[in-house]
């Protein structure tokens, strides 16, 4: 699992995602939780649009599960589970932990 707690901007998702690609590798995971509950979401349409083509372009597989999990849902946030599942990822948003986990 992969907790963010901040200012959610491009520039600290490309550090985040660096970060959570190292985890993955490590521990060679292939369902991933992202605790996005204490951050604040400033990404545009643009960013959660581009960001499956980078997840692509990285260590995520799109055999892999990832949950990400929100304290309110956002419409932005429906657009990119759809984007993703459009380029072949498994992407998931949930309010509820629990219901993340059995989803994973």
């Amino acid at each position: 699992m992969g907790k963010f707690i901040g200012e959610l901007n491009a520039e600290s998702v490309k550090i985040y995602m660096k970060e959570i690609e190292k985890m993955v590798k490590s521990h060679n995971c292939k369902r991933f939780i992202n605790d996005l509950r204490e951050a604040t979401i400033l990404l545009s349409i643009g960013d959660f649009y581009n960001a499956p083509a980078r997840m692509a372009t990285g260590a995520f597989d799109r055999s892999w599960r990832r949950a990400i999990v929100v304290k309110q849902k956002l419409d932005k946030l429906d657009f990119f589970e759809t984007t993703s599942a459009n380029q072949g990822f498994y992407v998931k948003v949930f309010e509820d932990m629990d219901e993340a986990m059995k989803w994973l």
